[in-house]
């Protein structure tokens, strides 16, 4: 019985000197400015009135206050100005104290920016969300909702770089959000639009390249050709209405250019439009923003400088001819140096022969030396169809003047002279053969040269 209660009071004896040396420990979240013991051995942090490690009977340092990581939060080392687990600055109690309370603040602050933010989204005033965002960011970026929203703004707005670092800080934030998968595949989607750009900038480079070292050769071969003053026989009596009637017409001394305008000629007329944003040689009426780049520019059709260019309106031909210093030949022109004087039917002569003239696949200008016209003009016949200044009336030709006829003053779509590579049949490439397309129009079938 007296055993029992030996070994009772033995327990409770034991249990008392464990929860006192319990409550003598302290961590370093419980430490404040007050001088603190360290053991030597094991690090453990106790107040200044106990001598003896608990853990391992060690005799205890005195130190003073320790310092806080501004990161992990973590006691540092007395005398070390960044914590040794993660390089965060150690600040003292008072700075720790200090910090937290400024970043409660920010916080507060931060709040109130993305709710702004929140609400002119909602209103579709993105400018003003992205702002109001930002702020909050710059504030507490350790907010997880504010950094998706962040996030899906650029994105919305066409910036997926900044969308995509948006994303990945909500992810980090948020690890185990239930969402996370479609963010990941939002980040992925919009890397592809990244990699994306990156491709066309590499081949806008390549080729920015290939058209500078090719165009001084191009503009050596692309002179222009004379066309005497004098008449011609325009039209033919035994085809389609709109070349009817067969009339002599009367032109003034022209040139006209011996080819088709390539592609490297236009793309250094783009590139003046792109650096100069010079539009005072464009026709007053052309559709409002234009910038004359044609369609599809990116495919690699136009990455071959002697290519002739195609996919441009009307509009677009007459701001570069007038950029060049020409203007677009009337049809009544454009006959007269296909055909020259002696009525023929295409430009080689009274027989159709489709190897004298570019059909089917693309081909540089200037490919076909026996298709060339009286005046020396390739391509008149197959190629591209091209852009001529006339309005077009499919009628005109019973009304039309005698002398340097110049089309309707009025209409609603412009003449295009030639059959394109795409015609099928010989009648279509006639040096009579006409065609009518809206002038906004850009075919791929379609360039122009230019006459003076």
């Amino acid at each position: 019985m007296i055993y029992r209660k030996m070994i009772r009071f033995k327990s409770v004896l034991i249990l008392s000197l464990i929860l006192l040396t319990t409550a003598a420990m302290v961590t370093g979240e419980q430490l404040n400015n007050e001088a603190s013991n360290k053991c030597p051995k094991c690090g453990t942090i106790y107040a200044n009135d106990i001598k003896f490690c608990g853990k391992d009977g060690s005799e205890l340092i005195e130190t003073q206050s320790l310092p806080i990581c501004s990161l992990c939060k973590k006691r540092g080392v007395p005398g070390e100005e960044f914590c040794r687990e993660d390089g965060g600055k150690l600040l003292t109690p008072e700075e720790t104290i200090a910090n937290e309370q400024k970043l409660l603040q920010n916080k507060t602050e931060a709040l109130k920016h993305f709710k702004r933010g929140n609400t002119f989204s909602d209103e579709e005033k993105y400018d003003k969300a992205l702002e109001e965002y930002e702020k909050a960011v710059a504030l507490y970026p350790d907010m997880p909702a504010l950094q998706y929203n962040v996030g899906w703004l650029y994105g919305k707005i066409g910036a997926p770089e900044k969308a995509i670092e948006h994303f990945r800080n909500y992810c980090i934030l948020q690890p185990e959000a239930d969402d996370r998968d479609k963010v990941l595949v939002k980040m992925s989607v919009l890397q592809s639009i990244i990699d994306g750009k990156n491709k066309l900038v590499d081949a806008q480079a390549k080729r920015d390249t290939v058209m500078k070292e090719a165009l001084p050769r191009i503009k050596e071969k692309c002179d222009m050709v004379f066309i005497p003053t004098g008449p011609f026989v325009m039209g033919i009596n035994d085809i389609k209405g709109e070349q009817r009637p067969s009339h002599e017409v009367y032109l003034d001394a022209y040139y006209i250019d011996r080819y088709e305008v390539t592609n490297a000629q236009y793309y250094e007329f783009l590139d003046y439009i792109k650096t100069s944003s010079d539009h005072s040689k464009c026709h007053e009426d052309e559709p409002e923003n234009k910038d004359h780049i044609p369609v599809n520019w990116t495919d690699d059709y136009f990455n071959s400088p002697e290519f002739p260019v195609i996919r441009i309106d009307w509009y677009d031909a007459y701001a570069y001819a007038k950029w060049a210093g020409k203007r677009l030949p009337t049809e009544a022109e454009w006959e007269k140096a296909a055909r020259g004087t002696d009525e023929r039917k295409w430009p080689w002569g009274n027989t159709w022969n489709p190897e004298k003239c570019n059909i089917g696949e693309s081909k540089p200008v200037g490919s076909f030396e026996e298709g060339k016209s009286p005046f020396g003009c390739y391509d008149m016949a197959g190629s591209v169809g091209e852009w001529c200044a006339d309005w077009a009336d499919m009628f005109y030709y019973t009304v039309s003047p005698k002398n340097n006829p110049k089309g309707p003053e009025k209409g609603t779509k412009k003449i295009v002279r030639g059959g394109s590579r795409f015609a099928r049949t010989g009648i279509l490439f006639r040096c009579t053969a006409r065609k009518a397309m809206v002038p906004m129009l850009g075919n791929i079938g379609v360039g122009f040269r230019c006459a003076k």
